[in-house]
């Protein structure tokens, strides 16, 4: 769950103001009707229409924009276990936003990723795989060298019960990562992949969504909200199969 602003246990400046008005939790209708008014849909608009936004705060929670939140270049995005993911090349854009509670204490972030095809997005959630079962049992360090070493321990998948959404990819993992000091944290981090995006979305600890964001009593709910706003996009923005290797194999997309 990359970025040198999102690491395990971050906790989030209780700063900012809240936006006062209707939230976009409550149904993804108006995100929508947004996407499908452009023609065509700019990278940019595709990113900032599935995150979160200070609407989505809870009346006791703060909306950060993330130092770097718009870049690709020298940030991470996937970094499960710290593994190696060599899509991080292929990425042509990202937004990064959270919110926390005014304590410090809970915190969920969305990271939505665009790459050129859909196979691209694809290898990065087969990596994800990948890097959970590589993951070791010792303390591993973040690849760009920015922040301490934990030991990741992995827990049952929380997403055994949600469900599954036609044409949405999903992995959702619930982890623990213990520092040298001792100090654990436990975490969520949900991957939807739809045509060349992928939309992740981490919550720490993994009842913080109830906490940090309105109309979201429980990770499966923001999970499903957040799953609609991902399929209100443009379909044929979020395909552009104009070469080679843009198709994807239905037999390696998971339900």
């Amino acid at each position: 769950m990359g970025g040198r602003s999102r690491r395990p246990g971050r906790r989030l400046a209780a700063a900012g103001a809240l936006l006062a008005g209707v939230a976009l939790l409550a149904g993804c209708g108006s995100v929508g009707e947004v996407v499908g008014s452009l023609d065509p849909p700019t990278d940019v608009e595709l990113l900032e229409a599935v995150s979160l936004t200070e609407a989505d705060a809870a009346g006791a929670a703060v909306f950060q924009e993330y130092e770097g939140g718009n870049e690709v270049a020298g940030r991470t995005s996937l970094d499960l276990c710290f593994g190696e993911f060599p899509s991080e090349e292929l990425r042509t854009g990202r937004r990064q936003v959270g919110i926390g509670d005014v304590a410090g204490e809970a915190w969920v972030s969305s990271e939505a990723i665009l790459y050129e095809t859909p196979a691209q997005a694809q290898q990065g959630m087969r990596e994800l795989r990948e890097a959970r079962e590589a993951c070791p049992g010792e303390a591993v360090g973040p690849r760009d060298g920015d922040g301490e070493a934990v030991v990741w321990g992995f827990l049952d998948a929380p997403d055994d019960d949600w469900p599954a959404e036609p044409g949405v990819q999903r992995q959702a993992y619930a982890f623990t990562t213990t520092g040298a000091d001792g100090e654990q944290t436990t975490s969520t981090a949900t991957y939807l992949r739809r045509g060349r995006m992928i939309l992740a979305l981490y919550v720490t600890p993994p009842d913080g969504a109830g906490v940090a964001i309105r109309n979201a009593p429980d990770a499966a709910r923001f999970t499903e909200v957040m799953t609609n706003r991902l399929e209100a996009l443009d379909d044929a923005a979020l395909q552009r199969s104009n070469g080679p290797g843009t198709r994807v194999d239905p037999d390696d997309v998971e339900a």
